[in-house]
């Protein structure tokens, strides 16, 4: 086993890594070499001598073989162990990615169900708030789509009437007289309908002629009115000038009065949008806050009041009954035509 001993290392290293084991040196023709007479008689009379050496060597080379197969086996071991650890880690790692990817999954579906819970519940108050709207329009008795526009200032419907009123409030001094036209538009109704006359009537069958008034003007004007309606007629030329004294002008209909024959609603209806008409904007506000009815322009306001005025003036609890046609008997009419006879009598 002398020949074997330089390649003892390279065996055991083989072994271990589980390969095949091939010796390095063999013989010349590697078949087996014979031994010479003079060469075996050497050989016995060295061996005795060599023997305490060769013993030696073999304990060297079976120390030195059990500490490289030691580190061999503890190299081993660590790296079973190393690669142990490092798939423990690696599974540790894909449990801790799969645990944070359901905790981002569950925190984007609750992230989602919040936003859907707080869009219903903006729908939700978003209606109720249009409900309570349409019931306090309902009840101003305005009644109309809502619509929320703009002008090129940026300002809703609302925000520019209230810029144009103090606009309006702001130079209302330096504005001419509006008393000015509406006593023109007076004087004018009342000069024709102080032409406006009945003609004449005849009998109808053997009913009397029956007088008539004729009729009059049913606009009455305060004392001031009238003075300053003469003065601008007999100043038709001259400048126009403001009027010192405040107007005073009766906002109710007392003095127009009401007809149950035909054509009677139509007229009434006419007089009173005539009135109406002939008011200025502070004062149809004012009829507008007594009769409770929303003022949201002229047109509208003249309209709704002229319908109010109408129904009221017209229902039919405070429309008189006709009178029951009377029955004259034939007696009555005789005693009747006796007294005209003698009356005529001298």
């Amino acid at each position: 086993m002398g020949h074997f001993a330089r390649d003892c290392a390279d065996y055991w290293q083989a072994k271990a890594l589980g390969r095949t084991f091939v010796p390095s040196s063999f013989g010349p023709s590697g078949g087996r070499t014979g031994r010479t007479a003079d060469q075996e008689s050497i050989v016995r009379r060295s061996r005795s001598a060599e023997s305490g050496d060769g013993r030696t060597e073999i304990d060297d080379t079976s120390m030195l073989m059990r500490e490289y197969l030691v580190a061999m086996a503890q190299e081993r071991r660590d790296r079973i162990e190393r690669e142990a650890t490092e798939e423990r880690r690696r599974l540790e790692e894909e449990a801790r990615l799969e645990r944070e990817r359901r905790r981002a999954e569950k925190m984007k579906e609750k992230q989602q169900y919040e936003e859907e819970r707080d869009a219903r519940l903006l729908s939700l108050i978003d209606m109720k708030m249009k409900k309570e709207e349409e019931v306090r329009r309902g009840r101003s008795g305005w009644k109309g789509p809502v619509v929320h526009k703009t002008n090129e200032y940026g300002e809703t419907m609302e925000e520019e009437k209230e810029r144009l009123r103090r606009m309006i409030a702001s130079c209302e001094e330096r504005e001419v007289d509006d008393e000015l036209p509406l006593l023109r538009k007076q004087a004018a109704n009342l000069k024709i309908a102080d032409k406006r006359n009945r003609g004449p009537e005849g009998p109808v069958g053997n009913s009397p002629l029956v007088m008539t008034p004729e009729k009059r003007t049913n606009v009455k004007l305060s004392e001031d009115s009238r003075r300053r309606i003469e003065e601008l007629r007999s100043n038709k030329n001259e400048e126009p000038q403001t009027s010192g004294m405040s107007r005073k002008i009766d906002l109710t209909l007392k003095h127009i009065s009401t007809a149950c024959g035909p054509g009677g609603k139509e007229k009434y209806e006419v007089e009173v949008r005539d009135f109406y008409d002939a008011l200025t904007i502070d004062e149809l506000k004012e009829v507008c806050r007594m009769e409770k009815v929303c003022y949201e322009n002229r047109e509208m306001a003249i309209k709704r009041l002229v319908i109010r005025r109408v129904a009221i003036a017209y229902n039919a609890a405070y429309l008189p009954l006709p009178a029951t046609p009377r029955v004259i008997t034939r007696s009555v009419k005789t005693g009747e035509t006796k007294a005209g006879v003698e009356k005529k009598k001298p």
